[in-house]
């Protein structure tokens, strides 16, 4: 885990305790053997630790109109997309767990035309569609309104979680232990993951772990699956609160108003894109905005040097998780309006 001291599972209390328990239950996958893993990146924020459990078990986790395998199928492609090894791996190996092996090659290279079933190639591309505002595939999506709470929250969960493990963890594959055993570890992962996907998992479970919190209008979509739509809410709410304790009002806002303008493409590598979203900001200001925007739109490039010289002005872990979770769920949140007015949805038997 880079630049955080996450909170190892042997010295866990209280709510971290209690939900990485539920974790190691319901998902199996509470780390990999090296210890990275997005739950134990939100550690040091507990509120946050238990939103984003919340947001997972509700979205991609509990059995509902869409199939477990499409889910992890679609978290997989949105990994892809925005250039998540580790997400990417992990969520095709559970795809090919929870339905068909021979796809997880298959989502793991991109390639959506070797992808067997119908189904899950369509819900695939138009994951890998995203990124892409006015893209035919957002315009007519390959799903219903019964289905949307779940195609759409997976895909924001993982819009959002992408940019926490490109910070927290860096840019790399699943790590599954030396070259010599990986094929074992990822068969044993494989096994322990299928055991876990065979119990039964009731919407509104964790939501106990926040209050409840009104649904925002650009989450909307949620609203026909309740248990869904209150974890978003609750989330949503909880990094809020996180976000502005721990960033400025001026560096949200800068955040937002980049995010108002983006249309879906890495910015460059090189150029003065970063400098002129940083104009006109004083030293405090400065540093928090930094962070924030690379968190929103080049999470990899987060490196030592910015998170010191954010820590200069919010020194604790919490607060870093904090301001990377706000900046992450507003960009996730941005995507998520190219998709909020599709043309012609169609229907699940359609």
């Amino acid at each position: 885990m880079r630049f955080i001291e996450a909170v190892p599972p042997r010295r866990a209390r209280g709510r971290v305790a209690l939900i990485y328990g539920q974790i190691r239950h319901d998902f199996a996958l509470l780390r990999d053997p090296y210890g990275n893993s997005p739950f134990l990146a939100h550690s040091p924020h507990p509120e946050l630790l238990a939103g984003f459990w919340s947001l997972i078990y509700e979205t991609l986790l509990v059995d509902g109109a869409v199939r477990r395998a499409d889910k992890e199928a679609i978290a997989a492609s949105v990994s892809r997309v925005n250039d998540c090894p580790f997400c990417t791996e992990a969520h095709a190996l559970l795809s090919g767990v929870a339905g068909t092996r021979g796809d997880r090659l298959a989502l793991s290279d991109g390639a959506v035309e070797l992808i067997g079933d119908k189904r899950t190639r369509e819900l695939v591309a138009w994951a890998a569609a995203t990124r892409q505002p006015g893209s035919e595939l957002l315009r007519h999506p390959p799903f219903g309104p019964e289905e949307a709470p779940e195609v759409l929250g997976t895909a924001l969960a993982f819009h959002y979680v992408n940019r926490i493990v490109e910070v927290f963890q860096g840019h790399g594959p699943m790590n599954a232990g030396p070259a010599p055993v990986r094929g074992l570890a990822v068969a044993l992962i494989g096994r322990v993951a299928g055991r876990a996907l065979r119990r039964r998992r009731e919407p509104g479970r964790t939501l106990v772990l926040l209050p409840e919190a009104p649904l925002p209008d650009d989450l909307s979509w949620a609203d026909p699956a309740p248990a869904l739509a209150s974890a978003i809410a609750r989330f949503a709410a909880a990094v809020q609160r996180a976000g502005a304790e721990a960033l400025s009002e001026q560096a949200r806002g800068r955040v937002s108003s980049l995010l108002a303008a983006w249309e879906g493409a890495d910015p460059p590598l090189y150029g003065s894109w970063l400098e002129d979203a940083l104009q006109e900001l004083e030293p405090a200001p400065l540093a928090e905005t930094r962070l924030a925007v690379l968190a929103a739109l080049a999470p990899h490039r987060i490196d030592e040097a910015v998170v010191e010289s954010f820590r200069r002005v919010r020194p604790s872990d919490g607060d870093l998780v904090a301001a990377v979770a706000g900046s992450a769920l507003r960009a996730a949140r941005g995507v998520g309006q190219w998709w909020l007015a599709p043309a012609a949805p169609r229907s699940a038997a359609a």
